[in-house]
């Protein structure tokens, strides 16, 4: 075979990415599934797709093959629940106005996705207790009468003022905008518990509280959960809540009245928080560790001297989905953070003891961990993202959706520039030359530098630069001052 003629990259390549997400390992650790996303260009979508991974044989292959399938948990080692629209009359039911998700169950090991059950929300994150319970967050809509118990008569009036208001919105609180989401005026996620026997869904918070994530104890008895009940205006502060699932009872247990909640999850007999009272940097204010005791609603700070990001801050426009960031594995909380221009995967106990897991150059945007197993997914070098696995203290890298890139593109690699800003204060910056560049030649210049406040740029293949790069455009990328990944004070 004659050598593959390498071209530079071009803008049409983008719809021939690959986007890996939502990684998660079976209950027993012999597989692991996650979801694939590309470009549908004619219909102005992503399509995406259910894979699976043997653990042991390492080989990957489809798993579901309808282009809406991303979200997904696993029921027991052999079956997966997944939401999607196969039903022909599902479109015409979300065009009037309706909402609902249909989940269908499917074996790992072959035969046909079976419907499962239909929740009559827009559900947001779902969680078995057991074959029969789940625990789950769904949009709820202050202003909008549930569907459900209604006559026929009563549900189309009111789906034909849903209808109606599509063509304008009221906006009385804030915030009423996020992105990627759209307008949230007077939507809440809100906490359930559905009995899938007796298709039954119960509101276990009420209507103004907001729920920012839920975390399931070890026995699936006891759930914590983040949130903000408000009217009008969201505050800044946020509380941590206990919900027994057998008594059906919600308990407050914090005790503060001004503090930022970000992350909660239980470890150990304790219940272990990331958050922030923002009285010295206010809202972008680097998180610290806390332990917060269950019974007494006492909190621990066990990370006093902490000044780093939690979570993954690494710029690039060639991601899309997300997946674990934070995760509990034994007597550990595992989590990514961001250093300079990396993204690290790291370990807390309980006394505040923290370990390096991953510290290669690069960025974890997910993973997950089964005993002393790792798998995720992120950038190395110059390529997409990809699935790897953490082994021994070896990284091996699993897949190669978008291996062709590497194989059929020039790129040109960044360079990295430090600059002093003022004596012993410095800036990290990437100059990318264009391809086949000769010193000398004069040609057109880009200066360019992340826009939002919590970002960095990082050496991974952004492929706006690259293309500029293709194009005898040099690129120089500069971060701003004021970065949580490098120390609140930095300017």
């Amino acid at each position: 075979m004659g050598a593959i003629l390498m071209e530079k990259l071009q803008l049409e390549d983008f719809t021939k990415f690959k986007f890996l997400s939502g990684l998660k390992y079976s209950p027993n650790g012999d597989y692991a599934a996650f979801a694939v996303h590309r470009m549908d260009v004619e219909e102005n979508k992503y399509l995406s797709n259910i894979w699976l991974l043997d653990i042991k044989s390492r080989k990957y292959f489809q798993l579901t093959s309808f282009n809406e399938e991303r979200g997904f948990v696993w029921l027991d080692n052999e079956n997966i629940l997944f939401s999607g629209s196969r039903n022909p009359k599902d479109k015409e039911k979300v065009e009037s106005g309706e909402e609902f998700t249909r989940y269908y169950k499917i074996n790992i090991h072959g035969g046909e996705a079976l419907e499962a059950f239909v929740i009559p929300k827009k559900v947001m994150n779902i969680e078995p207790i057991d074959e029969n319970t789940f625990l789950l967050t769904a949009r709820y809509n202050v202003n909008e009468k549930e569907l459900e118990g209604l006559s026929e008569e009563e549900k189309q009036k009111e789906l034909k003022k849903r209808k109606e208001e599509k063509d304008y919105k009221v906006l009385d609180e804030i915030p009423y905008w996020v992105n990627g989401a759209g307008f949230i005026n007077k939507d809440r996620e809100r906490l359930y518990l559905y009995r899938a026997n007796e298709n039954k869904l119960q509101p276990i918070t009420d209507e103004y509280t907001d729920v920012s994530l839920f975390k399931l104890n070890r026995d699936k008895s006891k759930a914590v959960f983040i949130g903000r009940t408000y009217k009008d205006k969201m505050d800044l502060v946020s509380d941590v809540y206990i919900y027994d699932v057998a008594s059906n009872e919600v308990k407050k247990i914090n005790r503060d009245e001004d503090f930022s909640y970000r992350y909660a999850d239980f470890l150990g007999d304790k219940i272990i928080c990331t958050g922030t009272d923002m009285k010295k940097y206010g809202i972008n204010e680097n998180s610290k560790f806390y332990l917060l005791d269950i019974d007494s609603g006492e909190k621990k700070c066990i990370t006093p001297d902490l000044d780093m990001s939690l979570g993954n801050s690494v710029g690039s426009d060639s991601r899309y989905g997300s997946g674990y960031s934070f995760k509990v594995e034994g007597d550990y909380l595992y989590f990514i953070s961001t250093e300079r221009y990396n993204a690290y995967l790291n370990r807390i106990d309980v006394n505040g003891k923290i370990e390096k897991v991953i510290a290669s150059d690069g960025s974890v945007d997910m993973f997950d961990v089964k005993g002393e197993n790792i798998l995720f997914i992120g950038f190395r070098g110059l390529k997409l993202l990809e699935l790897y696995e953490y082994k021994n203290g070896e990284e091996k890298q699993l897949t190669d959706f978008n291996e062709w890139v590497q194989k059929e593109r020039k790129l040109s690699k960044p360079e990295r520039v430090e600059v002093e800003t003022r004596p012993g204060h410095f800036i990290d910056g990437w100059v990318i030359k264009p391809i086949d560049y000769e010193e000398g030649k004069k040609i057109s210049c880009y200066i360019g530098y992340p826009w939002r406040t919590k970002n960095c740029i990082w050496r991974n293949l952004f492929s706006r630069n690259a293309v500029l790069g293709g194009r005898r455009i040099l690129c120089i990328f500069l971060q701003s001052q004021r970065k949580r990944w490098k120390g609140q004070r930095v300017c």
